[in-house]
């Protein structure tokens, strides 16, 4: 009886662990789409070019997937009476709808965006905004360019919210490209600086010579006057004889679609005035899959003294290669170049004032998390104008440095007496980052003429 027992608890728990699975899944499912999308026939297109591309490249792939969406429009476009799908619970519903005139929004892929990949709830839907970026990002998703973590990481990294529906400057940024296999013409030249990449490989490229291929990113600045990126699209193809670069595309009348632009034309496009077509061309970029960086031990110069009255913003000149920085003191999180005034560029993490002043005086222990490494040193906040910091080796904060300072050190370090920050910022006279023994040492080496301070 009892080993009957044993086997039905173990069938049942195996079953609850399984249907556990299952509907953990069928949840993450019902995030990625949504119901009215599975129904329609471009979820079937999607499901079959992913079978017929699955050996091809990323880039292949991505391309396929954005034509099998070609024709699909958002409700505003389909004419839905958009209250009363919801009324019937055809459609997931929001707090607020809004339509506006350029018919924008409302689309199977700002769905994903909100709900998917930035984890808001169904109150938040139906957002009304511009998708071209969303779209390719959706297409680039499902052809494997992100695995569920990249993708999330990428976005809360470089389309923090709001930003991820109509800051057109964090497109190129928010897709991670390889600077490598990115093409910047004349007229986006002036846009480098002002972007937080490391280098730059291929700059003031005829917009004619760019090695356009399917499945490639093109960013375009409708004005021509490359001020700013204002779309987004991917090639379909491109005619070297006659110029003409055909791409698809969504966010264009409410709908995926696919479109052609001479090149070598002076035009009026899209309502934008006339101008050469080429020089609405601002950047286009090959790409591969998001590949790990190589983990490596990062070194920064240590320690750090940062001064409240007379410093500046503080830089810390590290061997990181990556773009992104996350800042830890004494063991809690507190800030990154995402929410906070911080900012990385080839290495060189840069710190706001306005960040710094927060920080107690004395010494702190900072740790930096880059993508390719962590690396841990010490930050010694000071005050000269509100509180001097006084003689290095100055523990008890006299205004003298005497045998006594190294007697304090060493009853600190039994716990038989406390130091203030400051005082432990002097208390480090071999300047290591920790309070030690060898500080009390140097003091009396230090009174006895024997060594300098």
């Amino acid at each position: 009886m009892k080993k009957t027992i044993c086997i039905l608890m173990a069938v049942l728990t195996a079953f609850t662990c399984v249907l556990s699975l299952s509907l953990t899944a069928s949840a993450e499912e019902d995030l990625r789409f949504s119901e009215e999308y599975k129904s329609s026939e471009y979820y079937a297109k999607l499901t079959q070019v992913l079978e017929e591309y699955k050996d091809s490249t990323v880039q292949d792939r991505t391309l396929a997937v954005a034509l099998s969406q070609e024709g699909y429009k958002n409700y505003a476009s389909q004419g839905i009476d958009i209250e009363q799908a919801k009324a019937d619970g055809k459609l997931w519903t929001g707090a607020e709808l809004r339509m506006n005139d350029n018919l924008t929004g409302n689309t199977e892929y700002t769905r994903w965006a909100q709900r998917y990949v930035m984890g808001w709830g169904e109150e938040s839907q139906y957002a009304d905004y511009d998708w071209c970026a969303i779209f390719v990002s959706w297409c680039l998703y499902q052809a494997g360019y992100y695995d569920e973590a990249q993708l999330k990481k990428y976005y809360y990294a470089y389309i923090v919210d709001p930003r991820i529906f109509y800051d057109a400057d964090s497109w190129i940024e928010s897709f991670n490209l390889d600077q490598r296999y990115v093409y910047y013409p004349p007229k986006a030249h002036h846009k480098l600086d002002a972007m937080p990449w490391n280098t730059y490989y291929n700059v003031d490229v005829d917009p004619f010579e760019i090695p356009y291929k399917p499945g490639g990113l093109i960013f375009f600045s409708w004005d021509g006057s490359g001020r700013y990126y204002s779309h987004v699209g991917i090639v379909v193809s491109y005619d070297e004889d006659t110029r003409v670069l055909t791409y698809t595309n969504g966010n264009v009348d409410g709908q995926v679609i696919t479109r052609q632009i001479d090149l070598d034309v002076e035009e009026s496009f899209r309502g934008q005035a006339y101008c050469l077509n080429a020089d609405r061309i601002l950047a286009y970029a090959d790409y591969h899959q998001i590949t790990p960086p190589v983990q490596k031990e990062i070194t920064a110069d240590t320690p750090i003294t940062w001064d409240k009255t007379t410093s500046p913003s503080l830089k810390i000149r590290t061997n990181s290669e990556s773009v992104m920085a996350s800042v830890y003191v004494d063991g809690e999180y507190f800030g990154s170049i995402i929410d906070s005034n911080m900012l990385l560029h080839e290495g060189l993490l840069t710190i706001g004032k306005s960040e710094l002043m927060k920080l107690p005086l004395g010494a702190s222990k900072l740790l930096l998390a880059f993508d390719d490494g962590d690396v841990e040193l010490t930050i010694y906040i000071t005050d000269t104008e509100n509180e001097p910091p006084g003689e290095i080796g100055d523990a008890d904060l006299d205004g003298e440095v005497t045998i006594l300072d190294a007697t304090l050190i060493q009853r600190y370090l039994v716990d038989l007496d406390p130091l203030t920050k400051i005082a432990q910022y002097l208390a480090d006279t071999d300047g290591d980052g920790e309070i030690t023994v060898l500080d009390a040492t140097l003091i009396q080496r230090y009174l006895a003429g024997l060594t300098t301070m």
